[in-house]
């Protein structure tokens, strides 16, 4: 592509990343959601370090926005000065195809256009409806100069078949000495002979139960493509790592179900969060033909709830790029009780990395009780 001296280029890449996995179906902001936060940490990349205090959110869509930018506006790995660690990470593109079903987003790049808006609001309006692509659009041009777009906009309804109960006894969640009330959901005490547990145990696969504070559960919705894994683990080193055991244990071993007496106690989460990556910001772009380039912006909302309906996750990242002169087993009953550090994961049943991963280390995007 050939650059002119005085030509405006600004590239837009705004993902969104919805999952329903509750009869939900308003896009309305929850009361109770934790908008600010200061123990979590946003990663662009899975490769992230697991601190002992900070919880670690990892959500597909801002790696989306990079492979889509990378692919079709750079062609090729984005070099930026001073080279990082996480662009090394974002260009390994550890995101595939498969771990993303394809009738589940849509993913355009180009100029800027009242035509490129309107074909790709059509699609989404075909695809997805009003409701779920609502306030996740292309945004309009705010110059007059050309402009080029990436967006991608992912959504996934996984609805649990069978609503679990409302705890009405808090969660005491235990983590770095200190004790938090949350509110839960999940089973009080299993009894085969109850038809609505019957139909809980169908959605509840437990996997390599070695104690109360070691165990891995697999939690079934509607969608048989996808999985919602909740592993209370000792972590290893980073995220990718600690989601790479905790899929070795499961292909291990064969699953089991829920058993007479015992208890399934897991935190609703519910958070709506902004962030910058500002370790990008102001980069200068390396790659040849893209002299005097610079990221001028790169962000990214999340948006996620659990509870015993399910889960809804929305996440819009964005990056704009410009040219400027000069840049800125027991027989015993078990417990399965999530009430220290563990790990939430969803992805595709056959995708090799999740879409939507995190490290609980702190209750801070628990909802209190």
């Amino acid at each position: 592509m050939k650059i002119k001296i005085k030509l405006f280029i600004t590239i837009f890449i705004i993902i969104s990343a919805i999952i329903y996995v509750s009869a939900c179906t308003n896009d309305k902001q929850s009361r109770s959601a934790i908008t600010k936060t200061q123990h979590t940490t946003i990663s662009l990349h899975l490769d992230e370090d697991i601190g002992l205090s900070n919880n670690l959110l990892y959500c597909a869509s801002f790696q989306m926005a990079w492979n889509i930018m990378r692919d079709q506006i750079i062609k090729g790995d984005i070099i930026l000065e001073p080279e990082t660690l996480f662009v090394r990470n974002l260009n390994r593109q550890l995101l595939g195809k498969k771990d993303i079903s394809s009738d589940s987003y849509v993913a355009v790049a180009g100029e800027l256009s009242k035509d490129l808006v309107a074909r790709t609001n059509k699609e989404l309006q075909d695809k997805f409806g009003d409701q779920a692509v609502h306030g996740f659009n292309i945004p309009q041009g705010t110059s007059n100069d050309r402009q080029l777009i990436a967006y991608a906009f992912l959504y996934k309804n996984l609805e649990f078949p069978t609503e679990f109960e409302k705890l009405d006894d808090p969660i005491t969640f235990t983590a770095n000495g200190d004790k938090t009330l949350v509110k839960g959901f999940g089973v009080k005490s299993f009894s085969s002979s109850k038809r609505h547990h019957e139909k809980l145990s169908q959605q509840v696969a437990v996997f390599d139960y070695r104690n109360e504070n070691d165990f891995i559960l697999l939690l079934t919705s509607k969608s048989v493509d996808d999985q919602i894994i909740l592993a209370k683990v000792v972590p290893d080193k980073t995220l990718l790592q600690t989601y790479a055991s905790v899929l070795h244990r499961v292909d291990k071993v064969k699953a089991s179900e829920l058993r007479d007496g015992e208890t399934l106690r897991i935190p609703k989460i519910d958070f709506d969060i902004t962030h910058s990556f500002s370790e990008l910001e102001n980069k200068r772009v390396m790659n040849k033909g893209w002299e005097g380039w610079f990221i001028a912006k790169a962000a990214q909302d999340i948006r996620f709830k659990l509870d015993e309906k399910g889960a809804v996750l929305k996440s819009r990242g964005f990056l704009s790029m410009m040219k400027a002169e000069a840049p800125p087993s027991m027989k015993k009953p078990r417990n399965f009780v999530f009430d220290k550090p563990f790990l939430v994961c969803l992805k595709q049943k056959n995708g090799d990395y999740p879409y939507f991963a995190m490290w609980l280390s702190n209750p801070e995007l628990f909802i209190a009780k």
